[in-house]
């Protein structure tokens, strides 16, 4: 059994050792000020001498405990397994059976690549989480746990899928308790089963800066209001000089100004806003994509990326459940276009996003490349929903319009001098062509072997998902689309939606349509399946 690094051990006291010494500050002291003003009693200095004497020791208690939570961490590959074992006063003992593991992801914080260590998180096919997370080990033995467990895990799945092939050529049954995998033995040299890595990707500098203009990172708005307080006079006289020519307030003591005024700056700060926040998104987009390059090993995508903060992982391709082609409007304006693939269970490279980026950004004709060699897709032609869709986009944006002309008026007759409350109706020229374009990129495909859906204007997603990967085929309908006859149709598969990952769903087509297709997805899984086990037998 082997344990994490030293540094680990240091860090555990520190931590744990600052912990213990906030104890007694917290207790003694607001315990001495709330029973000072229930009681009526002055403790004076007397708390002060003994925190003097209560805080070191729990400090080393602290400490202490912090060691032992490092010396009590033990872990071991086997040829089977990765097991580990944790707990000072309660003991947790696992065994992690190889063929479930599904990535073990390394990542680096600037001070890891300054020690030379890494955190090593292992993920399991329908893991809700980190099954088993090493913080930290020497950045080697990180390497080379990612590289044998990748190594290993392969070579069981091999075996596993050899022994009814070899069983029925022997006339025996395949059986049941059969060992699999690597002979080698912890600490051994590496077979290298997985082969050389196959370079398949490399971001250029060119396309660093084209991610950086048209990823647009949301978190990048709380970044820029949270730091707002720190340059309170600069964001200030950015924003009355901006607001000024359109009758804006002159100072920015707020409680001094007319609605009218505020209303004026409310909307020049929208926009101020959302130019910070892309060019404080592009920052983050280039340092976390730098030097992104994808692999081939084996069965398995490898990817590293990562300027501050480095990241290294693999995508096991036998697992992969959609692949998506994410397209936003700059994206398709320059001719690029992006590549996520979702895997089963596993929610892939959280930092940032959802699904994991098989290429951050490329000129689509790569993309495309890559996307058929990881599946069968092509840029097919697809089915729109109805026209009768088209109109109830219409009226959705429509009312939202004058849900808000409704509010700002109510708002008018309460507050004095607001009298631009009719401004938003500007909204209702926008509605017919917002309508035109979400109908329009909204369609769905039936092919050989694949289904595909697209939808999206501004951020254009095509997923295509494979038939032998449906776990289900959903048709609903609110009773808004019930009044015009139509429906959704959502095409589930092993893969795990986040607020971020949408299930692959085909909006709003005809609820006839939507029940033909829904039987035409169920029997071409089954006759994929079948095909399949005909194929492997």
């Amino acid at each position: 059994m082997k344990r994490l690094h030293a540094v680990t051990g240091v860090v555990r006291a520190l931590q744990y050792g600052v912990n213990g010494l906030s104890v007694p500050f917290f207790v003694l002291l607001v315990g001495s000020t709330g029973l000072e003003a229930a009681l009526g009693i002055d403790f004076g200095g007397s708390v002060i001498d003994l925190l003097f004497v209560v805080a070191p020791l729990f400090g080393l208690l602290g400490a202490g405990y912090g060691v032992a939570t490092y010396l009590r961490f033990e872990y071991e590959l086997t040829p089977d397994t990765f097991d580990f074992a944790a707990g000072v006063v309660g003991r947790t003992e696992r065994e992690i059976p190889l063929r479930r593991i599904q990535n073990v992801d390394i990542s680096q914080s600037l001070w890891h690549r300054l020690f030379g260590v890494a955190v090593v998180r292992i993920e399991t096919a329908g893991g809700g989480g980190t099954e088993a997370q090493l913080s930290v080990v020497s950045l080697a033995e990180a390497n080379r746990l990612q590289r044998e467990i990748r190594e290993r895990r392969n070579s069981s799945q091999r075996a596993t899928e050899a022994e009814p092939a070899a069983a029925e050529a022997d006339g025996e049954a395949p059986a049941a308790d059969a060992p699999t995998g690597a002979s080698t033995t912890d600490g051994a040299a590496s077979t290298g089963d997985s082969g050389p890595l196959e370079p398949l990707f490399t971001i250029t500098p060119i396309e660093l800066v084209v991610l950086s203009l048209t990823r647009f990172r949301p978190g990048a708005i709380v970044l820029v209001i949270i730091g707002l307080p720190v340059l309170p006079e600069l964001a200030g006289e950015v924003l009355l000089a901006t607001a000024d020519p359109f009758g804006g307030p002159e100072t920015m003591a707020l409680f001094e100004a007319t609605a009218d005024e505020l209303l004026v700056l409310a909307v020049v700060s929208l926009p101020l806003l959302l130019v910070s926040s892309y060019l404080v998104s592009g920052v983050l987009s280039a340092a976390g994509y730098y030097g992104f390059q994808l692999a081939r090993s084996g069965t398995d995508l490898v990817y590293e990326r990562g300027l501050v903060q480095r990241y290294s992982g693999s995508i096991p391709s036998d697992k992969i459940q959609t692949v998506t082609l994410r397209e936003s409007l700059p994206m398709r304006l320059l001719g690029y276009a992006a590549l996520d693939v979702e895997t089963a269970g596993y929610a892939g490279q959280r930092a940032e996003q959802g699904s994991q980026s098989a290429i951050p950004v490329a000129e689509r004709s790569r993309v495309v490349e890559l996307a058929r060699d990881l599946g069968e897709f092509s840029d097919p032609d697809f089915e729109r929903p109805p026209r009768r869709a088209r109109r109830r986009y219409a009226v959705r944006y429509g009312l939202v319009v004058a849900g808000l002309l409704a509010v700002l008026y109510a708002a008018s007759t309460v507050v004095a001098g607001f009298t631009l409350w009719y401004l938003p109706a500007v909204l209702f020229l926008g509605v017919p062509p917002a309508a035109h374009l979400k109908w329009t990129n909204r369609g769905y495909y039936v092919g050989e072997q694949t289904v595909v859906v697209r939808t999206g204007f501004w951020r254009r997603r095509t997923q295509v998902v494979p038939y032998y990967r449906l776990q289900t085929v959903i048709r609903q309908a609110t009773v808004f689309q019930r009044r015009l006859a139509l429906a959704s149709l959502v095409v589930d598969t092993a893969s795990s939606s986040t607020l971020v990952r949408s299930t692959p769903t085909a909006f709003d087509i005809d609820a006839g349509t939507a029940a033909s297709l829904q039987r035409t997805l169920r029997d071409r899984l089954h006759l994929e399946l079948h095909g399949r086990e005909r194929r492997e037998n």
